[in-house]
Order: structure tokens, then sequence, then C-alpha cells
């Protein structure tokens, strides 16, 4: 169960605006076209000031990070990050925004460790970062440690980069990078090929895994265009023995139309997946209870969703979302850890 005073972690999605194109991006259908239910929104800062955190006194980091959207996009990006001055932060971007006069003046912050995701070299990283600028990205990370900003490189190896691995280490570490690190994307999802299509659906190219990844389609033994999970749900227990990694941890997300969620899985619900929010729905009884805008962040956690509801269908009739990110038996987090075993390159 969640209590506020215990709550260590909170990760926050603050906007669903982006300035770039990845293909499996969950933002996008398979066009590469925003999805439909997606609304492109900012968090509230009303909602951000209002959150209790001297109340919280076991918490110790925010991370804004970008399900939907880039967070260096929100407007007010830089009066939220002085309410969280007295906390650690960690930021997930892209990194081809802002200019650099305003990454040198984010280096101020000492508490901020900012990753960025950076997945190729200049002939290679804007195939999956489209509509992003490798040598701008390079650019403000240079301004941002150059001027005593933490950084971390983060590296999605595909098949058309991973022959760039040894290059992209020598860069981190001239840049100045505290670590670069690397991972294998999880959304081959219904074979090992993702299209890429322009403006007018034609196609451009195909991105494909890394030639040593295992990818979570071929893991669930399924058939070539099917989606993963129907293999995946009619695996024998697949269902229990389910422990919720982010209430273990004490960790809480908040979503960008102020919703609090149990984790950031959950936060597919707001667009694309109507089937697995109305499961959520029927779990929790009431999906507007836990909006911020209605609701205070401390009434929520300390409601019947958060200290019951929760906790109870983990155990008896668990979330799709919970067994596709954390049956031990087969899931995306079970593969992931074994994959950083294998990726500490």
């Amino acid at each position: 169960m969640w209590q506020i005073s215990s709550i260590n972690e909170i990760m926050m999605e603050i906007t669903t605006h982006c300035n770039a194109k990845c293909p499996q991006c969950g933002r996008f259908d398979i066009f590469g076209e925003v999805l439909k239910d997606l609304q492109i929104q900012n968090l509230s800062l009303d909602i951000i000031k209002k959150l209790p955190i001297e109340k919280m006194t076991n918490l110790e980091k925010i991370i804004f990070n970008g399900n939907y959207g880039e967070p260096l996009m929100h407007p007010d990006i830089d009066e939220i990050l002085e309410r969280f001055k007295d906390k650690k932060i960690q930021i997930s971007t892209n990194g081809s925004i802002r200019n650099i006069e305003w990454w040198k003046k984010l280096s101020n912050f000492k508490n901020i460790d900012v990753i960025f995701a950076i997945d190729g070299l200049e002939n290679t990283h804007h195939l999956y970062r489209r509509n992003t600028d490798f040598n701008k990205i390079i650019q403000n990370a240079k301004a941002y440690i150059g001027n005593g900003g933490e950084a971390k490189w983060q590296y999605i190896i595909f098949k058309h980069n991973e022959n760039q691995i040894d290059e992209a280490k020598k860069l981190s570490k001239s840049i100045g990078f505290k670590k670069i690190f690397f991972k294998y994307s999880d959304r081959f999802l219904k074979n090992n090929k993702f299209n890429v299509y322009d403006e007018k659906k034609e196609l451009l190219y195909i991105l494909e895994p890394a030639q040593k990844q295992k990818t979570i389609h071929e893991y669930s033994e399924s058939k070539e265009n099917i989606f993963y999970t129907k293999n995946l749900f009619k695996i024998k227990n697949i269902d229990q023995e389910i422990s919720c990694p982010w209430a273990k941890n004490k960790k809480i997300f908040i979503s960008t139309g102020g919703f609090v969620l149990p984790c950031c899985h959950m936060v597919n619900i707001m667009a694309g997946k109507p089937i697995y929010k109305k499961l959520y729905e029927k779990i929790i009884k009431s999906y507007e209870n836990t909006n911020l805008n209605y609701y205070s962040f401390e009434d929520i956690i300390n409601s019947d969703i958060f200290q019951k509801l929760l906790p109870e269908s983990i155990k008896n009739k668990p979330h799709p979302n919970c067994i596709e990110h954390c049956s031990p038996i087969l899931s995306k987090n079970k593969i992931r850890d074994d994959e950083r075993k294998v990726l500490n390159i």
C-alpha cells in the first residue's frame, strides 16, 4: 500500500507535446499519426504547486519522463524545476530542443541528472529519433556537461546502429557523460520488423531488432503479425505471484491529465487502449476519483483505490498491464532485467 509519508519517488509526465516522431512511441498509430484519443496538453502548474511535498517526508526523487511527450516542451519547465530544487531530479529528454544558453543555465541546478536519448551517431540517430537534430543534441549536451551538469546517455540498440556502440562509447567519454547505457527496444510486438511511413503513408524503411536480441514476440512464441499478448495471456499461471515493484519501492505516477496512477505502465490507458482503460475502471470503480483536478493528492492516496482496490487486484485479478510488465514468468520487466546483464558491454 501507498502512504503519503512513505512515498520515495514521483514520476510525472508533464506534457504530451513532443518535437520528435519516434516510430515505436505510444503516441502514434502504425502510420506515425498521433492517436486520435490522445489529449495534447500540459500538466497544470497549479496541480504541481499543490502537491503536499512537505508531508512526503521520505520523498527523495522526482522523475520527468515522456511516455507520450517531451518534458522540456512544458512552457513552465523552469518554474517546475525550481519547485523541486530540494529533491533529486531526473529528466529524460531527446535533447533536441532549447538553446545552448538554456542548457548552460540548467547546469546550475546541482540536483539534476539528465538522460539524453541518443540512439546512434549522426548517420543513424535520426532513423529512430525522427525530427530531432543529432548535432544540436550534441551541442546541447556539451553546453550542459561543460558547465558542470551531470548527464547520462541512453542508447537503444537496433540492427542499424549496433555496429556503432564502440564509437558511441568513445564519444560519450570525450563529451563527459557520466555513463552510457544500452537497451533493446521492447516494442517489436507483432513481429521482428517495424515499418516506418512518411506523411503519405508510404513505406520509408523498416526498423529491425539487434541481431543478438530476442524480442518479446519471440519469447512468447507468437505467430507472425499476431500481437504477442494473445499467447502471453495463455501461459499457465502467468497472472500468479505478481508483485508490484512500484508499490514495493514506494513510487507513484502522475499523468499529464492530472491522474494519479500506480505506475508508468498504466499510463497507456490514456490513449490507444480503450479496453485497458475499461478494465482499469472496473478495478478502481471511479476513474475520475484519481484526478488531481478534483481531489487532493492526499485524498487520492488515502482512498480505497490505493489502499484496497489496487493491492487486492494484484493478488486476485491483475490488470493486463500488470501481467505484461511484471509477471515473474514472462514479462517486459523480466526480459529487461536479463538484458541489462547482457548489455553491460
